[in-house]
């Protein structure tokens, strides 16, 4: 099957893609001999979104989410390949909470890859894995602090040995780094539990130390390291600093701590209690300035749905999280509209980094040979999120009723569009004529 995309916006100008099975096979003005022609005039096309950062769930846990909506999800929001945190029920910590992930994630419709889950006593056990170089495995997970459903790392040894021990793998360490002795001491000091404090409760101060606790792990033990979340000035002043001289250090920014703040707790409530907190303007200006100046190498959505009897409960029993699969491009797309990065730079945040970073081959850039995973935007296209909308099983958005200017019309998982075209986004030719898609 050829498949050839005619006149897209690509990141170096208007060209035409053809698609043959699942690889990229022609890139350029003519027009190759094709099976099957689609106009992209107007569209934006970029290689699929990479997730380093998703909570698929399933399992024992699939009233959350499972393999199979997530990944419906993930290809609505233009996302083609997701990475799988641990932290589950049962967790991927060993061998069998490995098989039982692989078993689940069969049925999702998108690329993926697992994290392994460190905790501090199953060292033995992430070896055992990773002597067998198994490809589905991207990284190791740490959480310095319990958030939803995980064990905490807090033992400064044990922590040393699990980066000693991704080096020895050459496997980069995920990092949750809000600090769980430091949040022990803010819970006692904040005496009412609510929403509205829960910047303060889950104060900043846990994540700069833990930050800068990683960063001189990594320092010591040439171990690679991906902060996940990053979400203070702090910690990008830090980060910042050690990525002059360390070119294992990576982070990751999320679209929630990019554009939303603490203040919007008023309004939307426990759904948008999310580890670590929202925090401030000031932080969200920060977090932007480290995208323009490339600070930031990744997009990731942290994806982490729950069910909406969960989010309704009160404050301390409500679980952290929510969804982000089908937001992320939409909320961020902005970057380019207002010409705070080039679409070149937004390609490489959203995917081409990742690539490289985990080591996905072929994949991240839009590039002959290379598969074809590929999302295509309306970037004039302006529509408010609708949460009930959603693929997911989670039914709620802290971004709810948002309006954004950008919509994802089709997502290519390795040569095939997964997403149903909608009327009036684009129109469909083939070689007998030209019909109106319906």
């Amino acid at each position: 099957m050829k498949t050839l995309l005619q006149n897209c916006q690509t990141p170096d100008g208007i060209k035409n893609i053809l698609i043959e099975d699942e690889l990229i096979a022609y890139i350029g003005s003519q027009t190759p001999d094709h099976d099957e022609l689609l106009d992209c005039k107007g569209l934006v096309i970029l290689p699929g979104m990479i997730d380093p950062h998703v909570h698929v769930r399933d399992l024992e846990k699939a009233y959350k989410e499972t393999w199979e909506t997530a990944s419906k999800a993930a290809i609505a929001g233009g996302i083609t390949t997701i990475m799988d945190m641990p932290n589950n029920k049962p967790a991927t910590t060993n061998l069998a909470g490995l098989r039982a992930k692989r078993k689940a994630a069969k049925k999702s419709l998108g690329n993926y890859k697992f994290h392994l889950g460190a905790t501090e006593n199953n060292l033995e056990e992430l070896r055992e894995i990773l002597q067998e170089n198994p490809e589905d495995v991207a990284g190791i997970k740490v959480f310095l602090a319990g958030s939803s459903s995980n064990e905490v790392v807090q033992n400064p040894e044990k922590l040393k040995a699990i980066f000693k021990l991704a080096k020895e793998f050459d496997k980069i360490v995920l990092i949750h780094s809000e600090m769980q002795s430091v949040l022990d001491k803010w819970q006692k000091q904040i005496p009412e539990q609510s929403i509205e404090f829960h910047n303060i409760i889950r104060n900043r101060e846990a994540a700069i130390a833990g930050t800068k606790l990683v960063l001189n792990l990594a320092e010591i033990t040439g171990a690679k390291l991906y902060i996940c979340h990053v979400s203070t000035r702090e910690e990008i002043e830090l980060i910042r600093k050690a990525k002059r001289t360390n070119k294992n250090i990576f982070c990751e920014v999320t679209p929630h701590h990019l554009v939303l703040d603490e203040t919007i707790l008023q309004k939307v409530g426990n759904f948008g209690k999310v580890n670590p907190p929202l925090r401030t303007k000031e932080d969200n200006a920060a977090l932007l300035e480290a995208i323009k100046d490339g600070t930031f190498d990744c997009l990731g959505t942290d994806h982490a749905p729950h069910s909406l009897e969960e989010k309704k409960q009160d404050y301390s029993k409500t679980p952290s999280g929510f969804p982000g699969l089908e937001t992320a491009i939409p909320m961020t797309y902005f970057l380019v509209k207002e010409n705070h990065i080039s679409l070149e730079e937004y390609s490489k945040l959203i995917s081409g980094n990742a690539a490289k970073i985990f080591g996905l081959e072929k994949r991240g850039k839009i590039k002959i040979g290379n598969f074809a995973d590929l999302v295509l935007i309306d970037p004039n296209k302006e529509w408010k999120i609708n949460s009930k909308k959603f693929h997911s099983k989670a039914k709620y958005s802290p971004f709810e009723g948002r309006e954004v200017r950008g919509k994802v019309v089709m997502c290519f998982v390795n040569g095939k569009n997964l997403l149903p075209f909608r009327r009036g986004d684009v129109r469909h030719w083939t070689d007998r004529g030209v019909r109106s898609d319906t």
